[in-house]
């Protein structure tokens, strides 16, 4: 291996200007030597090509003695020509590699000649100069006027496929009406018996025919299917293999844009009678491991085959319907064959009107039995992922599955936040209503702790598959959150935390509990990144409820946000980022809805009662506060009466005085935050006092001291000298009692209150000028 890679960093080493003087060599190499000759300098061209993205000036005297070699089989073995085949490619898409189409057509070509030389052609694409000569040549060979064996059609239709797919040709209806009419062909009249055994030379070696077995080993005298086993396939049972495998994307594109003739119709039939007698072959029980792989793999195309034509032609459910029915029934129990339940379920979803099938059941059980208990398997949570994605206006207007299971995808997003991000953020807003919106939110302020408790479970499982002696000696010691989880106490919590249903209850009041038996887990990898992915999914579920929130749900918010403020999982950065998009959220909250305030003064006035409350939570307590003295009025609220303003008062007071007075304030809040608390909570009682004369003196007084004692206190803090420049102008606007109320509430529609004040045209700014000018006159 180390051989292996010393040769690869070789050949990626290779530069620009050392690759032209190659490609010069090999040509003048080529001139006097033959393709036989040259196989070392082949070798390195096609690794050089291979480990790098230069290609450069191609000389046309390089290529063509290699497309020659290719196309005559006289001009060396198979393996120099294979070689050169590999070159070419290497060199696709390129003009200098422009191959004429007539040239394929020039006498009798074998399967082993065309296996060469067709994807090569292909892999000109659009640069060849005959697509419409080279496409007639595909067509005619493929409809037998041309002289290939059948083992050569399997390298034409995968050429002509992967062209057309691609959309490198365009075939006409005609066209397309007698490829289908081929494929049919082709399909229903291979044969059932195993061929010989091509490699063995044995003369006397019985010829007697066998036929063909099913995967249990029983003799199978029906059609042959890509189910169908033997020691040894024909050429048509390979191209029956082939025929099945693209058949998907053929119907897809041709039954869709062309509508349905006569030829495609008979295709389509005939592949339906096929992919049910591949479903009745997929319930025999297969003797070797690897057809059980072939039978799943088998299974899923079959089904979205199935469902591909029924969409196309609704005819066919009631004939599909029963046998997809029957394949779910025997299979939704079967850990091994999740994605096929959901192969299944997408089914249902596109049909099961047409036949009144009532899918509710299936989806409940999908959820509850299939990926909540498999929510760590990749694969599956890709697929279920992808699933509700792809049916989400389906699935929210007829069902109720995302707003019912949306925390078992969100343990699937937990699990894997970094890879289904994107897809969450898409598929987030289908789980929110007025029902599930503040259970979405505890969840989603709890993914981290999900994630931890996911990684407890798993190690917790895994620990009890294993002995004793297959544990490392670190292994052994069980961690705090291992311990917790086979606690009968404490079991509960992981079992709410990592329910899948939701209506269970919003949160649990143990939830501190929970953190710090998970604390252990703060710092693995995966919780780490779900912490991360975590405020984006905040985000965006605070946009949904911002555009589509009735009051109600916001008074069913608000106390949330105020409580979760403070209960969130110890992971530094994640509580940091959260607390400031829940700052966010409170201002927008009170906007809407100003009276709850009112309704919540009692839980805002004890979150205001001390400086203590304002540590870990700065963001959110310095919102809270302007939010109480700009929406605390009469004028967003009728029920704000003197009296409710003045215990509001009687709080800011309160903290402002012990912010400014005790050295408890000093010590507790950092400086950078005591400053703009500070100022916040003066502002905050000028506007409260503007709206109820008695507490204007209270202000005056208030503010006096404040600008008195904090020259006095020595404090260092550069925020001092603002709140020295700010407490003046708060003095001098209160002692205008009939002008401060004006000024201290702002019109609501104003679209920037913050620069209100410098706008000439404003009233706002024409009365701070005139009584600047009032005061300037009272001191003289």
């Amino acid at each position: 291996m180390d051989n292996v890679g010393t040769i690869i960093e070789r050949a990626r080493a290779i530069s620009h200007e050392e690759l032209q003087e190659f490609y010069r060599g090999l040509q003048e190499a080529l001139k006097s030597q033959s393709i036989a000759d040259v196989i070392p300098s082949l070798r390195q061209l096609w690794l050089s090509l291979a480990c790098t993205r230069y290609r450069g000036d191609v000389p046309p005297d390089l290529l063509m003695p290699l497309w020659e070699a290719v196309k005559e089989p006289h001009l060396g073995p198979v393996m120099v020509r294979m070689l050169c085949a590999a070159v070419l490619q290497e060199f696709s898409p390129c003009q200098s590699v422009c191959l004429r189409g007539g040239e394929l057509s020039s006498g009798p070509l074998s399967s082993s000649s065309l296996a060469l030389t067709l994807p090569v052609v292909a892999g000109v694409g659009h640069y060849h100069p005959d697509l419409q000569v080279l496409r007639e040549q595909l067509l005619a060979w493929l409809t037998g006027a041309g002289q290939v064996d059948t083992a050569a059609i399997t390298h034409v239709l995968g050429c002509l496929w992967g062209m057309d797919n691609s959309e490198v040709i365009t075939l006409t209806q005609e066209q397309v009406d007698g490829v289908s009419k081929q494929l049919c062909t082709w399909l229903t009249t291979t044969s059932t018996t195993q061929p010989p055994n091509p490699f063995s030379k044995n003369i006397f070696s019985s010829r007697q025919l066998v036929a063909v077995t099913e995967v249990d080993e029983t003799p199978s005298h029906d059609m042959f299917t890509v189910l169908s086993v033997g020691q040894h396939y024909s050429p048509d049972q390979f191209l029956n293999m082939q025929v099945f495998s693209m058949m998907r994307g053929w119907l897809h594109k041709h039954q869709s844009r062309n509508g349905e003739s006569a030829s495609m119709a008979l295709l389509v039939d005939k592949m339906c009678e096929y992919c049910l007698r591949l479903l009745d072959q997929c319930e025999r029980k297969a003797v070797v491991q690897q057809d059980a792989e072939l039978q799943q793999a088998c299974l899923t195309e079959v089904i979205l085959l199935l469902d591909t034509m029924c969409q196309q032609n609704s005819s066919l459910v009631p004939r599909v319907f029963p046998s997809i029915k029957r394949v779910y029934n025997r299979i939704q129990n079967s850990p091994a064959s999740s994605i096929n339940i959901i192969n299944i379920l997408q089914f249902l979803l596109h049909h099961s009107d047409a036949v009144m099938y009532d899918m509710g059941p299936a989806l409940q059980h999908f959820f509850l039995k299939i990926l909540d208990k498999q929510c760590i398997d990749q694969s599956l949570a890709f697929e279920a992922t992808l699933f509700c994605l792809e049916n989400m206006e389906n699935l929210c207007n007829n069902t109720s599955v995302l707003r019912k299971f949306f925390p078992c995808l969100l343990k699937v997003f937990a699990w894997q936040p970094k890879t289904l991000l994107a897809e969450f953020v898409d598929l987030l807003p289908t789980m929110v209503s007025e029902e599930t919106a503040i259970e979405v939110l505890h969840c989603l302020l709890d993914l981290p702790v999900i994630t931890a408790a996911m990684e407890t479970v798993m190690r917790v499982e895994q620990r009890g598959s294993l002995t004793v002696t297959d544990l490392s000696p670190e292994a052994v010691a069980q961690s705090t959150s291992e311990l917790a989880y086979s606690d009968p106490l404490h079991r509960p919590l992981f079992n709410f935390i990592l329910r899948a249903e939701g209506g269970l209850g919003d949160t649990i009041d143990r939830l501190k509990v929970l953190h710090d038996i998970l604390q252990d887990y703060s710092t693995l990898p995966r919780v780490v990144v779900c912490s991360q992915a975590a405020p984006v999914l905040l985000r965006v579920y605070l946009q949904t409820v911002e555009q589509e929130a009735s009051v109600d749900l916001l008074a069913r918010l608000f106390p949330v946000l105020l409580e979760r403020s403070c209960l969130l999982f110890p992971i530094k950065t994640f509580q940091t980022e959260v607390k400031r998009v829940l700052s966010e959220a409170l201002v927008w909250v009170v906007q809407t809805a100003p009276g709850l305030l009112i309704d919540n003064r009692q839980e805002v006035q004890e979150l205001m009662s001390s400086p203590r409350n304002f540590a870990g939570r700065e963001d959110v307590f310095l919102h809270l506060a302007w939010a109480v003295g700009e929406y605390m009025s009469v004028t967003y609220d009728r029920r704000c009466t003197p009296d409710i303003i003045s215990q509001y008062y009687e709080g800011v007071e309160c903290l402002l005085y012990e912010l400014s007075v005790s050295q408890l304030g000093r010590t507790e809040t950092p400086l950078q935050h005591r400053a703009r608390l500070t100022a916040v909570l003066m502002t905050a009682l000028a506007k409260l006092a503007t709206r109820c004369q008695d507490l204007m003196p209270r202000v005056l007084l208030c503010l006096t001291k404040i600008t008195q004692q904090l020259p006095a206190s020595g404090s260092q803090d550069p925020g001092d000298a603002v709140l020295l420049a700010r407490a003046p102008v708060l003095i001098n606007l209160c002692r205008m009692p009939n002008v401060a109320p004006l000024l201290s509430s702002l019109p609501a529609e104003t679209d920037d209150n913050s620069k209100l004040h410098q706008d000439q045209n404003s009233s706002s700014c024409l009365l701070l000028q005139l009584t600047q000018a009032v005061m300037k006159q009272s001191q003289q």
